[in-house]
C-alpha cells in the first residue's frame, strides 16, 4: 500500500514550469514538486539574484531546477519560457500558472494603466502561456496537467481590488473554458482558489495604494478576519504547494474543470 500511495505522487520524470516561482505561493509549490521528484522550471521576473535562494533550497534537497528571468505580461515573450523548458529538461508534462500582481485601490481611482497591467500578467498570460504548453502536451501526445491559482477573491470580493477580482474571475472561467476543450488528449485543467495566505507579495504590496487611514483600517480587518478564521491562522504557501502537488499528480487523474478552494474557511465567514 505504502509504495503505491508512493507511486502515486511521484513525479519523476516529469517537467513543471511554475511561473512567479521564485518567492510566496509559487516558491511552496515550486519545492512541492520538486521533492515529488519533478524537473522544475521557475519562471519569474525577479533577478536571479533575488531567485537563487529558492534554486539553493531546491538543489540542496536533490531536486533538479532551473530559472527563466522574464517578464509574461509581454505575450511576445511567452514562446521563449516553452523554447527554453524544452531545450533544458526536453518536455514539459505540467504547466502551474501563479505568476500574478495586485495592488489595493478603489473603483473611484482605477486607472487604465492598472487595468492593463493587472489584466495581461494575471489573465492573458495564463491564456496563452497554457496554449502553448497543450499544444507541446497534444504533440508529444501523452496528456499533462494545467493549474492555475485564482483566488477567493473570483468568489467573493474583498473591496479595492476589482481589477484583481475580475483577473482572477476570468482565470476560473478560462480554467473551464480550456478543460472542457483539451479533456479528450488527456489534459486536465483546474484551478486553486487560495484565501488569507501569509506571502512576501502581500506584506509589501497590500495598501500600496490606499491612503494611511484605509491601509491602517485594512490592516486591523486582516487581524480580526484571522481571529475570526476556523483554521485561526494565515494560511502558508506550503498549503498551496501541497494541493498544486495533487492536482499534478496521478491522484487527480479524474479531476478537470473544477476549482479547489484553499482558504483556512475564509469563504465560511
Amino acid at each position: 500500500m505504502k509504495n503505491s500511495i508512493e507511486k502515486l505522487f511521484n513525479l519523476t520524470g516529469k517537467t513543471a514550469i511554475v511561473t512567479g516561482g521564485a518567492m510566496g505561493i509559487g516558491k511552496g509549490i515550486a519545492i512541492k514538486l520538486a521533492e515529488a521528484g519533478a524537473s522544475v522550471m521557475i519562471v519569474d521576473i525577479v533577478a536571479d539574484k533575488e531567485a537563487s535562494e529558492t534554486i539553493e533550497e531546491i538543489r540542496n534537497n536533490e531536486g533538479i531546477v532551473d530559472y527563466i528571468q522574464i517578464d509574461l505580461s509581454i505575450t511576445s515573450n511567452l514562446p521563449l519560457v516553452i523554447e527554453k523548458t524544452i531545450q533544458v529538461f526536453g518536455d514539459i508534462h505540467i504547466l502551474v500558472n501563479n505568476a500574478g500582481i495586485f495592488n489595493y485601490m478603489p473603483v473611484t481611482e482605477l486607472t487604465e494603466e492598472v487595468w492593463d497591467k493587472t489584466i495581461n500578467l494575471n489573465l492573458k498570460a495564463v491564456a496563452f502561456l497554457s496554449k502553448l504548453a497543450v499544444n507541446t502536451m497534444i504533440s508529444k501526445k501523452h496528456g499533462g496537467k494545467i493549474i492555475n491559482i485564482s483566488s477567493i477573491d473570483s468568489l467573493k470580493p474583498t473591496g479595492n481590488l476589482a481589477q484583481y477580482d475580475s483577473s482572477k474571475g476570468g482565470v476560473r472561467m478560462l480554467t473551464r473554458s480550456f478543460a472542457k476543450e483539451v479533456g479528450k488528449y488527456g489534459i486536465t485543467v483546474n484551478d486553486i482558489a487560495p484565501g488569507g495566505v501569509n506571502t512576501p507579495g502581500v506584506q509589501k504590496i497590500a495598501g500600496t495604494n490606499l491612503s494611511k487611514e484605509q491601509m491602517e483600517a485594512t490592516k486591523v480587518q486582516m487581524e480580526q478576519l484571522m481571529k475570526m478564521l476556523p483554521m485561526q491562522r494565515m494560511g502558508e504557501p506550503e498549503d498551496i504547494g501541497n494541493t498544486a502537488l495533487f492536482l499534478a499528480s496521478s491522484a487527480s487523474d479524474y479531476i478537470t474543470g473544477s476549482t479547489i478552494i484553499v482558504d483556512g474557511g475564509l469563504l465560511l465567514m
